[in-house]
């Protein structure tokens, strides 16, 4: 028998104390059934019956084990925790936040240590009611220490279970294959016909390649995209990249479009592009190329950053895919260059400026802050040495193309 107090008398004491907690152990049930639904918010939501056919019997059975301890003088075991820990995971089930469990047992260990104070044999020997109260706050302590553990456990198993979902939806998604789209899609409860548009963030900056920034980067998208009235579908992280794939609903691309341009100017380590939207998540792989490619036409570090949607690019796309690219370049910007070079003229970049200045003279004047005549007399200079004219619908398309392909991203250079 172990020896809860160095006395004889002490000993018969604490057992005679444990004897009445014992005989009042359907009382004390009920009490602590009666303070769980009146103290604890969390265990007063949840359906009925659930505290009198669950809490309230594993609330019994840890004074059980309790007052078997005092009186064996034994350790809880693994095996005799092994409910505990077991309730633990079905609160993690139910809902049940873990501070809410915590509080609970908590309560436990206050309700009683009541007990204790109010019992006869606490009156007769203090001494003893010490000696359990201690045995009370280790039990307590104890068995919080395991149903924490088995909680957070089970909680951290579910999330790694929700995300490796989530990323094998997303290589089938960006895959395309069906079963396994279909599969995930029913779990994750996605609209198979729904309208979705891929979103694309490939890191340009390998300084910003540690997983810290990538994983930074995707709450700021996740944030950026769920908001209303727009849908986040799914989001995650590809290798250096981040997809994310949009569901649109009533929002247009055109109301979606300052958004991303937002997170470009916001991440500036990373290209930011999108696919034309797709009529059901079949779609979603022809979407991710087209996003591919977009990213592919954004300049790193841009003065000013800017996403790059696929419709945008459509015409770039084609005319790098020509077999006349090269002839293009010769027609046009290389004869305009060699010129500017020689004569120390500024013919490309006053092209460069036009097309930039949607073809109107003033404004291309202003980003040149040169008069307007002066713009004028370059463009007229520029059909002489190119044989295209720039105040004709074909040829100006044609010059446009080139600055596209062969020229670098800004407003021009100095004249």
């Amino acid at each position: 028998m172990h020896q809860v107090n160095s006395s004889s008398g002490g000993e018969e004491s604490a057992l005679a104390l444990v004897a009445f907690l014992r005989s009042r152990a359907d009382e004390i049930g009920e009490l602590l059934a009666r303070r769980f639904r009146e103290e604890i918010v969390e265990y007063r939501s949840l359906p009925e019956g659930f505290i009198e056919q669950d809490v309230a019997p594993t609330a019994s059975r840890n004074l059980e084990e309790m007052l078997y301890c005092i009186e064996s003088g034994e350790e809880l075991t693994p095996a005799r925790l092994l409910p505990f820990r077991e309730s633990a995971v079905r609160r993690f089930r139910q809902g049940v936040p873990v501070q809410a469990l915590l509080h609970a047992y908590r309560l436990w260990g206050h309700t009683v240590w009541e007990e204790v104070r109010r019992a006869p044999q606490t009156q007769l020997d203090p001494g003893s009611a010490l000696a359990v109260a201690a045995k009370i706050m280790k039990h307590v302590d104890l068995v919080s220490t395991a149903v924490a553990q088995s909680y957070l456990s089970e909680a951290a198993g579910l999330i790694h279970d929700r995300e490796m979902g989530r990323r094998d939806l997303l290589e089938a998604l960006v895959e395309g294959n069906a079963p396994r789209i279909t599969r995930h899609a029913k779990v994750h409860k996605l609209d198979m016909s729904g309208r979705y548009m891929v979103i694309l963030l490939r890191n340009v900056a390998p300084s910003a390649a540690a997983v810290g920034s990538i994983r930074n980067a995707l709450e700021l998208v996740q944030d950026r995209l769920s908001q209303p009235p727009f849908q986040l579908a799914l989001a995650g992280v590809r290798n250096d990249e981040i997809v994310a794939i949009q569901q649109l609903t009533t929002p247009t691309v055109e109301r979606l479009r300052p958004v991303l341009n937002q997170l470009a100017i916001a991440l500036p380590d990373f290209a930011v592009g999108a696919g034309r939207v797709h009529e059901g998540l079949f779609g979603v792989a022809e979407g991710y190329v087209e996003a591919q490619n977009a990213v592919l036409l954004a300049p790193p570090h841009a003065v000013n950053p800017r996403a790059y949607l696929f419709s945008d690019t459509l015409l770039e796309h084609i005319v790098r895919a020509s077999a006349f690219r090269t002839v293009l370049a010769e027609e046009t910007v290389i004869p305009l260059r060699q010129h500017d070079r020689r004569r120390h003229t500024a013919l490309l970049p006053t092209l460069v400026a036009y097309v930039r200045a949607d073809f109107k003279l003033v404004q291309a004047a202003e980003l040149l802050r040169v008069q307007p005549n002066t713009v004028k007399y370059r463009l007229q200079k520029i059909h002489e040495v190119t044989g295209h004219n720039p105040f004709q619908a074909e040829d100006l398309t044609l010059l446009a193309l080139s600055l596209k392909l062969n020229h670098p991203e800004g407003p021009g250079e100095s004249p």
